[in-house]
């Protein structure tokens, strides 16, 4: 219910992240199996799909001007994406037309889509920097044609050095701010 009653943001804050986190905890500590941690996500993720089906309110000041485009996914082998969901939904709220490629994304794929969509970015998360620098070349030709950003515990700065990316910050409501501060700047026409 809270989802559904208080700003995105909050929700996330408050409760999403807090949960996510005593999940793991159990999770590593034995107290609960990998079957319920996946039966939790799976409720989690299905509320949180949920809330995209809500048309997002109109934020732009010229209607007719084009909203931003930003694809998020998670590279191949990383299957930890529940906060990039929780970052694709913020920044739909805040008008931007996301393309959320989830987890484990073929590199390929995530260059279709950032082409297909014509991009004005692309956001990637991952947990391990081996998920990123196993596909350095594929990333780094991203980086080159669009603005790339990385977070996830596997966004270390060398790693961000290697495949070409921009950091965001570890908080996911920080991280939004960063890139819709950083969409706006781009483009005049949002």
């Amino acid at each position: 219910r809270l989802l559904w009653d208080v700003p995105l943001s909050g929700a996330v804050t408050g409760v999403v992240l807090p949960f996510l986190q005593e999940v793991g905890d159990r999770w590593e500590a034995g107290t609960i199996s990998v079957a319920h941690e996946h039966f939790v996500s799976d409720m989690l993720r299905r509320t949180l799909t949920a809330l995209a089906a809500v048309p997002p309110a109109p934020v732009l000041a010229d209607a007719s001007a084009a909203a931003p485009v930003v694809v998020l996914a998670c590279p191949p082998g990383e299957r930890h994406d529940m906060v990039l969901l929780c970052v694709a939904l913020m920044l739909r709220e805040r008008g931007v037309r996301v393309r959320f490629l989830g987890a484990d994304t073929p590199v390929p794929a995530i260059l279709t889509a950032a082409r297909g969509s014509r991009a004005d970015a692309v956001v990637l998360a991952a947990t391990r920097p081996t998920m990123f620098t196993s596909h350095a070349s594929a990333l780094r030709k991203l980086a080159a044609d669009h603005p790339l950003y990385a977070a996830g515990r596997g966004a270390d700065e060398q790693t961000l050095a290697e495949i070409g990316a921009l950091p965001l910050p570890a908080d996911p409501v920080r991280a939004v701010v960063v890139l819709v501060g950083a969409l706006t700047t781009l483009s005049t026409r949002w």
